[in-house]
């Protein structure tokens, strides 16, 4: 063996030990600088929604301004014509940024975007319109309808505006769902300062021009009063600032106290004015004076919320940046321990090495012999295998992580129970013992008349009430799910079709029998339910025959005038299906 040759292995073995520790430092570099890219785009991503939100409150806000010249003579107020020149012109901004588009791919079509912004500034620039007409319409001959109607399509430009606003929402979160929390309550405590706004507006008319309420303006005003006191109860407990629990509980103490203790109550005093005559205690011009000032709590909620979640994720994004440095140069550290310890080696291991050689030779020639050199221990390098460790902390965190994803998309967000999609894995999975099981199909009777009447806010209270006292009553071995709108189906874990129809009446029962307080209107709703029941079994062969099989039983309740509970299989109850089975059929088979 020479020295060539030995050499070469060592530079060889060198050469494969780097080669498999680049491959093990990409393992831990590529996932870092995926998670520094991700939070890189999610950071983007709460920036630009800010904005959005942002352009929301400037178009919001000019309704001030018009209202204002919308209450005086002609030309007769040079600071406020001035005042709402310079609301537009901050409008105008505010869409105008828009219309770059966003920094981060995103799953949506921007044309798309560009035809709501478009569509936003086609309506804005049609109720400007109609505000400078009734403007310079003198004060005397001014209809307070068509006031209303000015302001009315000022409202409107909000309502077209939440197109640009879902947009960003649905784009934004579909890859990135850590995004939806923040993105939902970011429009939750927009919709309650546009609210604030409007419920002065709906109102604004009659008063600007002294003439008593309309109906349409009290229940307009009312709506609007009602949905912001939803709006309050969605977000009691909630805490604004992630890491300040003394701001938070301050800043709503400020929106129940100064808006909802003054401002709104400003606005109920007048509605109750106007229900009796044009005799109001404040002018249009006073009554924006006095109201706007009790919407800053609202302004500051919504800047200080969003102004968080921007600093949550820019400390993220800081964060990854930091890891991607450190295994980085963990990484460049890495090789040059490598040709630190090659170069060691040559010193201190193959010098010795080749004395030893050349005093072996020396022997066998009957050379003299010199003292041998002392071979020197490489020192141990532990950095790869740290970093290896915090690649597998990494990937056990992530798996953790898609496993809280997987729940959440077969949960309902409305009611938090199992959703259709759960619902169905359950159904075509065949059950453990192959026994057979039995399925409830619960329907809220005339529940397009609680949402007519009451709103789908109250309609959402009802699913959700509904939900929780079906939750109450299960098993921990049944299964709950929402399967569609208003009906709810209970996978019972039991083939006794007896017992399971004393349960589904115990439920019908104490559904009728429990009292729900709708929250806008104060008034008290009594719910029932039609039930329907059937026993089959699970699995891809039978999930569908059971599906149809409790369908008819629940379109026999229905038809037997609801509030009631029926069972597949019943001949009194067979005989009342088959007369309408043919067109039944036909839409089950539609929707599913």
């Amino acid at each position: 063996m020479n020295r060539i040759t030995l050499e070469g292995k060592l530079l060889f073995a060198t050469v494969i030990v780097a080669f498999l520790t680049l491959i093990l430092t990409a393992s831990a570099l590529i996932p870092t600088y995926e998670s520094y890219r991700s939070t890189n785009d999610n950071l983007l991503a709460v920036e630009r929604f800010r904005q959005v939100l942002e352009a929301a409150s400037r178009m919001s806000a000019e309704r001030g301004p018009a209202n204002d010249i919308m209450a005086i003579e002609p030309n007769s107020s040079a600071p406020a014509t001035e005042r709402l020149k310079v609301f537009r012109r901050i409008s105008d901004l505010s869409l105008e940024a828009l219309d770059e588009p966003p920094e981060i791919d995103v799953s949506s079509s921007l044309p798309d975007l560009q035809a709501a912004l478009a569509e936003t500034r086609a309506q804005l620039r049609r109720a400007r319109q109609t505000v400078d007409r009734v403007a310079a319409t003198p004060l005397a001959d001014r209809d307070p309808d068509d006031v209303q109607n000015a302001i009315r399509e000022m409202i409107e430009v909000i309502e077209t505006f939440q197109h640009v606003v879902d947009w960003h929402i649905a784009a934004f979160t579909t890859q990135r769902s850590e995004l939806t929390a923040p993105f939902l309550t970011g429009r939750m405590i927009s919709d309650m300062r546009e609210y604030g706004g409007r419920a002065a507006s709906q109102i604004m008319g009659p008063i600007a021009t002294r003439q008593p309420l309309r109906d349409s303006h009290i229940t307009d005003a009312s709506r609007t009063i009602g949905r912001l006191l939803e709006l309050r109860k969605l977000m009691q407990g909630q805490k604004i600032v992630s890491d300040r629990d003394a701001l938070s509980q301050q800043l709503m103490k400020d929106v129940d106290t100064i808006f909802f203790g003054s401002g709104l109550e400003l606005v109920k005093i007048l509605i109750e004015q106007g229900k009796i005559s044009g005799d109001y205690s404040v002018s249009a011009v006073d009554l924006t004076r006095d109201y706007v000032p009790t919407l800053q709590p609202l302004e500051r909620l919504r800047t200080v919320f969003l102004d968080d979640v921007v600093k949550r994720y820019r400390t993220q994004h800081y964060a990854a940046s930091y890891r991607l440095a450190v295994i980085a140069m963990i990484t460049a550290s890495a090789l040059a321990v490598l040709f630190t310890l090659f170069r060691s080696i040559r010193l201190h291991i193959l010098g010795p090495l080749l004395t030893a050689r050349r005093q072996i030779i020396a022997l066998a020639d009957g050379s003299p012999v010199t003292d041998m050199e002392t071979i020197s221990k490489a020192p141990e390098m532990r950095s790869l295998f740290e970093a290896l460790e915090l690649l597998r902390g990494k990937l056990d965190e992530r798996a953790e992580y898609e496993a809280r994803l997987k729940m959440q998309a077969e949960k309902d967000g409305l009611t938090g129970v199992w959703n259709r999609r759960a619902l169905e894995g359950f159904g075509n999975a065949p059950s453990e013992r192959g026994e057979d099981v039995c399925l409830m199909l619960i329907d809220i009777d005339h529940f397009k008349a609680v949402n007519d009447t009451y709103g789908h806010l109250t309609g959402d209270a009802v699913l959700i009430e509904i939900a929780t006292l079906l939750q109450g009553a299960m098993r921990s071995t049944d299964i709950v799910a929402r399967y569609g709108g208003e009906e709810f189906a209970v996978l019972v874990s039991t083939s006794d079709l007896s017992n399971t129809l004393d349960f589904a009446e115990e439920l019908r029962s104490r559904i009728q029998a429990h009292v729900i307080r709708d929250a806008e209107t104060g008034i008290d709703l009594s719910i029932t339910v039609s039930v329907g029941v059937a026993s089959g079994a699970c699995g891809a062969s039978g999930w569908r025959q059971l599906i149809a099989s409790a369908d008819e039983a629940l379109y026999c309740a229905k038809k037997k005038g609801r509030n009631r509970t029926c069972v597949f299989g019943d001949e009194a109850d067979r005989d009342i299906v088959e007369s309408a089975l043919i067109p039944f059929r036909a839409r089950r088979a539609a929707s599913l």
